[in-house]
Order: C-alpha cells, then structure tokens, then sequence
C-alpha cells in the first residue's frame, strides 16, 4: 500500500470470483484511467489459480497500487469479501466495481469528480453482447476499441447510454430525466465514502443476491442521499451466463432484504467487524 501520508484518494474495490478473461480485461481498463490517485484492491470470493497468476501480474505490471483480498471458496460470499476489502481500503472514498464490468478511461476521475458529501452515487452497465464479449482480448480495450462505440454495439434499450458516451453533455440531462428515484446501490459501478460505509455496517453478509440493493438502503436510512450517474460514468458488462443463481436463492433473499426494509435496519449486524485479523492472501505492490 502507499505511505499513510501519501494516501489514493480513491479505492477501487474489484469483486471477482473464477472469471479470469473478463477480469482480464476489467485490468485493460483500469491501466488506461486519467488519473492514478487510487489504489485497487481484488476483492476475490475464492477464485483458483488462473486468478492467482492474473492478479499477481496486474499487481508486478500495471504500475498502480493494488492489493490481491481473498478468502478461501465455501460458497457465494460476495458481500464478506467486500467488507474485508473495505477494511483494507486505504483510500477515503471506496469505488466498486464488478470483475466482469470495463471501465472507461474516465470511470475514477467522474466518480471523483462527482463526489459529494453524506452521498453515494451509483451508475449502471452496457451489456456487451455475446460475440463481442467473446472476442474482445485487453489489448483492444486498451487501443480503445469502446471509447467510441465502434467494435461493440450493443442493444438498442441501451441507446441512451451509448449516446451520453458519444455526447458526455446529454449526460447530465439524461440523468435528471431517466433514472429511478430512489437510486438504488448499484454494485458494479458505484460509490461511496469509506467512512459512510463504515457507519451502516458494510455489506449484510448473509446475502448471496440484493447485497448491494440491501447496503444501499440502509445507507439511505442514515441519512445518505442517492445520486445516479448511469448516463454520465456508465462501464461495458461482459456477458456470461449465472448458473450459481436459482430461483430459490432469489426467493430467499429477496424475502431477506424485504425483512430487513420493514424492520428499518439502518446498520446491519451481520457486516463487517472493525478488527477483523488481516487476510493472508492479500498481496501488494
């Protein structure tokens, strides 16, 4: 990590389990940002060795901070391992991103830029299509081969998106007219101060679904105001089919997450413990 007296601003918080291609290219992104005052911890719930080696070679190469979170594989654990990389964050305000979502160049600089007190913002994804998520290698993310829109298209619902990419003034526009109220916690591209975060608990560890949906809520419950900025920072979502959710398992934590709304948990305590032991897997630059 940095010396505590040169701090990142920023942590990018990277939640991946056993996807190494698409975290390959999650990589391509981050290398290519406008600004290198963050720090990025993977925040890996158990992956294998393919992710081992990938990430040990982000963390000699890339030339940025970054840390290697992980825990041993006993199940969907998403929102633990979150909280451990929150604990580790040595950046004051947390950025989340999923491992199958590439950033843009501008992804840390906007949600910098936008940052506003007692807030959290959240974004949204473009999803990349099949074939375009299949052939898309980090050496093309890095010529910036979706900066302007031209190697991948992605479906018409998402036109929009594309369009504030290609004209950052609609942006804010489209924001304003188009996005729910309230905004929900979006966690493959979202973001918070750490300190804010600290104070609803971190993450319910108890879910393997709505985590983020469940973390944003609370945070509202305190006092945080939501702020959506799906049409100003959006990040291209690989595709990949989920067969670790079922039906049962959205069942089962929806009910949770509707538990938790009615009982009006603003902090939760199932989440993250302040002295938590330091992670053995965890590897820096």
């Amino acid at each position: 990590m940095k010396d505590p007296d040169n701090k990142p601003r920023a942590t990018v918080i990277v939640a991946t389990y056993e996807s190494p291609a698409a975290l390959g290219l999650v990589f391509a992104g981050l290398t290519r940002q406008s600004t290198t005052d963050f720090e990025v911890l993977v925040a890996d719930d158990g992956s294998s060795e393919p992710t081992r080696r990938l990430v040990s070679a982000f963390i000699d190469d890339s030339g940025l901070t970054a840390a290697h979170v992980w825990q041993p594989d006993q199940g969907l654990r998403k929102g633990r391992i979150l909280n451990r990389a929150i604990l580790a964050a040595a950046g004051d305000y947390l950025v989340f991103l999923d491992g199958d979502c590439i950033p843009g160049p501008t992804f840390v600089a906007r949600h910098l830029e936008l940052a506003r007190p007692h807030t959290y913002l959240s974004g949204s994804c473009v999803l990349l299509g099949p074939e375009c998520s299949e052939n898309l290698t980090p050496s093309a993310v890095r010529a910036g081969a979706l900066d302007g829109v031209r190697t991948c298209r992605p479906g018409n619902r998402r036109a929009r998106r594309v369009a504030a990419l290609q004209i950052p003034a609609l942006g804010p526009l489209l924001d304003r007219r188009f996005s729910p109220a309230p905004v929900g916690f979006h966690g493959g591209n979202a973001s918070v101060a750490r300190d804010d975060a600290l104070a609803v608990g971190g993450f319910d560890e108890r879910f393997q679904r709505f985590e983020d949906k469940d973390f944003g809520h609370r945070l509202r419950l305190n006092g945080i105001r939501d702020a959506s900025v799906r049409y100003r920072v959006p990040v291209w979502h690989v595709h990949h089919e989920r067969p670790y959710v079922d039906q049962a398992m959205r069942d089962e934590n929806r009910a949770r997450f509707e538990a938790n709304i009615e009982a009006g948990i603003a902090r939760t305590p199932h989440g993250l413990v302040r002295d938590a032991p330091p992670d053995t897997g965890t590897r820096t630059r």
